[in-house]
């Protein structure tokens, strides 16, 4: 996994870190030279892992930094299923659950900003969670820079995935009014307090509005009327399936043990929080990864059922979970390569093409999709320590452009070339050329 190439938005994520080391900014993040709303913890890790293990291995560090923060997701998972029931082998069965499946083959150890927010984000609650059940202030402190870090991290809606939990604790949980004391609601006041000071006071009034907007604009391109039924239909579906195998063994052990209640003053807690953080996912279609940080409240209750299935189902969940692993490693060492070589292309194949058609004239892109980013990626690993590729300035008069379409910049085409394939066929970029650096040369 730490070695296939990048998937997806991974190069979003390492050009941010590429920028910011060769720049020395560390608060505004830029993509491509240009501001990008997001705060900068990811790139942050990216950059001091980077230092470590080598700039050529920054995809490297990336993955190294989301499998860490999934594996540590993992880990506070079981803390607080101790904590609540003090029984190991449940907080281990949990644990297991969160990172199998979905987690194991693909959302764990993806490059994006998602497992670092889970962690934060579902860190925060979990220390809310136990705070409120052993009346500690000193988890709440725990708490409050989870918050924090969840929005470095990423973006705001750490508060909505922890404000949910604080009014389902305040509703079901027998200590409610310690969330109410003076000492919490100040930290909390804090927690809530530092976004607005961070991108009003420390990056700017601009960078704050460009946050609000990432955060509440409506997807670009709204489903029609039949994908959305379609979506709202299937969602429940789809996310029992990221639950997978786990939420099949615990069906399993119902049918198999008859009607198993689980302990229901800690699992209608956590059913609650999960299932009303659900409904705007539902409601507003998106991507799944979204939902990492409320998927361990989802494991806490399917390994309560699984452990009281009885033996036979706990070592048939064991050897599940053992064949999940198996599975996964295939997938890494033979699936995804075949897939991403034969569909998505060579990135790396492509970017020293490019290298070896440039030389040394300056190159600029104005691709800024997944495709172009992904080999962006690769051609500043390459250029070193050359600057990172940034958007072609207005006055610009010699160079290439790597671009998705001819007329991006006017600039002549200097090359076409195809990128793997997509429902319509193969995926054409093209390198655009203007100045010297067209004269008497031929692709």
């Amino acid at each position: 996994m730490l070695f296939l190439q990048y998937e997806g938005e991974e190069p979003f994520f390492t050009i941010f870190a590429q920028e910011m080391w060769a720049n020395r900014e560390f608060i505004v993040t830029t993509h491509f030279g240009t501001v990008y709303p997001r705060p900068g913890l990811f790139p942050w890790l990216i950059v001091a892992l980077s230092n470590i293990l080598g700039w050529a291995n920054v995809l490297i560090a990336a993955r190294l930094v989301a499998i860490t923060a999934t594996i540590l997701t993992g880990l506070t998972l079981a803390w607080l299923v101790f904590r609540l029931f003090a029984d190991r082998l449940l907080a281990v069965v949990a644990a297991a659950i969160f990172l199998s499946g979905d987690v194991l083959l693909y959302r764990g150890w993806l490059a994006y900003a998602d497992p670092l927010f889970a962690f934060f984000t579902f860190g925060a609650m979990a220390c809310l969670w136990v705070a409120t059940n052993e009346r500690r202030n000193d988890l709440l402190v725990l708490a409050a820079l989870g918050l924090i870090g969840a929005f470095l991290a990423k973006v705001l809606t750490a508060y909505a995935f922890y404000g949910v939990l604080g009014l389902v604790l305040l509703w079901k949980h027998e200590n409610r009014f310690f969330l109410i004391r003076p000492a919490s609601l100040a930290l909390h006041a804090l927690a809530v307090a530092f976004p607005l000071v961070w991108t009003l006071k420390v990056v700017g009034g601009a960078y704050f509005d460009n946050v609000v907007l990432n955060v509440l604009k409506l997807p670009m391109h709204p489903p029609s009327s039949g994908e959305y039924i379609k979506h709202v239909l299937l969602f429940p579906l789809s996310t029992v399936g990221l639950l997978l195998p786990a939420s099949a063994l615990a069906a399993y052990g119902i049918v198999r043990s008859g009607k198993i209640r689980p302990n229901l003053a800690v699992s209608d807690i956590a059913l609650w929080t999960a299932c009303l953080n659900l409904i705007p996912y539902w409601l507003v279609p998106g991507s799944q990864r979204y939902l990492l940080p409320i998927l361990p409240l989802f494991a806490l209750p399917l390994a309560q059922i699984i452990v009281r299935s009885g033996e036979f189902v706990i070592s048939l969940t064991a050897k599940v979970l053992m064949a999940n692993i198996a599975v996964a490693l295939i997938a890494s060492m033979a699936a995804i390569p075949l897939y991403q070589r034969y569909v998505r292309g060579d990135y790396a194949e492509l970017a020293r093409m490019i290298m070896a058609r440039t030389k040394n004239e300056p190159i600029y892109a104005t691709d800024d999709t997944a495709v172009g980013s992904s080999l962006v990626a690769n051609l500043n690993t390459l250029r070193a320590p050359r600057p990172p590729i940034v958007r072609p300035p207005s006055d610009f008069k010699s160079g290439y452009v790597l671009a998705r379409d001819t007329d991006d910049v006017e600039s002549r085409v200097y090359l076409t070339f195809s990128v793997g394939r997509n429902a319509d066929g193969q995926r054409t970029r093209y390198l655009l050329c203007r100045g010297a650096a067209c004269e008497g040369k031929q692709p």
